[in-house]
């Protein structure tokens, strides 16, 4: 029976391990999110503003889709209150584009994104060197 996965064997940890993944994100994405939100913003909105700011000439609607992980209607419905606030311009062409209050915004955030996140790596002992390594990073999509 080689190469047959038995109950309890292989795969168990690698469900183990993935709702592990899953809990050390949602706990993550609060922690983070509760010191975002003293200016306003979600973690979710944050990498959105920080996806379509590394795009000079704008992001289209499906580049940024693929970027956040969610269809185009969850994007231009996650996006329109950003627009709305001012710091994101969406173009009669639909591509968004980051304002410069939206960069001044990314700006503060993002040191109060590192903050928060350097307390929950502190506690939780993982290592963010480590992480990235075995995880990688998300690299911002072509503008298209």
């Amino acid at each position: 029976m080689s190469g047959e996965t038995t109950v309890g064997s292989a795969s168990e940890p690698i469900l183990e391990a993935a709702l592990a993944l899953a809990s050390a994100t949602s706990s993550l994405d609060t922690a983070i999110g509760t010191a975002l939100s003293r200016v306003g913003l979600s973690f979710t909105d944050l990498r959105r503003l920080r996806i379509i700011g590394a795009q000079s000439q704008g992001l289209t609607r499906e580049a940024l889709a693929e970027a956040m992980g969610e269809t185009r209607s969850q994007t231009i419905r996650s996006s329109g209150p950003l627009v709305k606030l001012g710091w994101l311009s969406r173009a009669e062409s639909g591509e968004f584009a980051l304002t410069d209050s939206g960069r001044h915004l990314v700006d503060q955030a993002e040191g109060i994104a590192e903050k928060a996140a350097d307390r929950w790596f502190t506690d939780s002992g993982l290592s963010p060197t480590e992480v990235v390594a075995s995880v990688g990073t998300t690299r911002p999509p072509s503008s298209r």
